[in-house]
């Protein structure tokens, strides 16, 4: 099971933010019958930025956007990406970092489809812990679909697109199929 925590209000940065990280890792631990001293445990940086807690078999990825701040917990490789859809010079972005299959998907479905492939690409950034727009695979197929599925690196990843306005883009990755329950914390 993986769990997003969504909290609306102020968020700080970097180590300040550390507390709702905390509090989400808290509740998921409950939810799931798993017991780590997630409030005490330190929490560090991979080389490529990822964040994760030291000595405990717990994953997250954090995003937010405005005030809206949601954080994914799960025993298992993560990824979360959320977006406000907003004026920006998407197709010069797209033509620079999306693959042709992107770049038809948002060529076909304008901003919105930019934000889109943006999340899903973000997502998986997070979820494998590489830099964001490495050599990834496309999130779209040839014939303008976005996929549900993608392998990468002999794994398989899994999207789930999460509806929360229609101004605002998420979607979530894993590593497996496992469903993906949304709370207020």
């Amino acid at each position: 099971m993986s769990s997003i925590y969504i909290y609306d209000g102020p968020f700080e940065k970097g180590e300040k933010g550390y507390g709702l990280i905390r509090q989400a890792a808290v509740r998921y631990c409950g939810e799931a019958g798993v017991d780590y001293p997630v409030l005490e445990a330190e929490i560090l940086r991979e080389d490529k930025g990822k964040p994760y807690f030291v000595d405990i078999p717990l994953e997250f990825s954090l995003s937010h956007s405005g005030a809206l701040w949601m954080c994914m917990v799960s025993q298992q490789p993560c990824g979360l990406d959320l977006q406000y859809v907003k004026d920006c010079k998407y197709e010069e972005i797209a033509r620079r970092l999306f693959t042709k299959e992107e770049q038809h998907y948002v060529e076909l479905w304008g901003q919105e489809g930019f934000f889109d492939v943006w999340v899903r690409k973000e997502a998986l950034c997070k979820c494998t812990g590489q830099g964001i727009f490495s050599d990834m695979p496309s999130v779209a197929d040839r014939n303008s679909n976005l996929l549900g599925t993608v392998a990468w690196n002999d794994r398989e990843y899994f999207f789930t697109e999460i509806e929360i306005a229609p101004d605002i883009k998420c979607a979530a990755c894993t590593d497996d199929e496992a469903q993906v329950v949304i709370r207020v914390l």
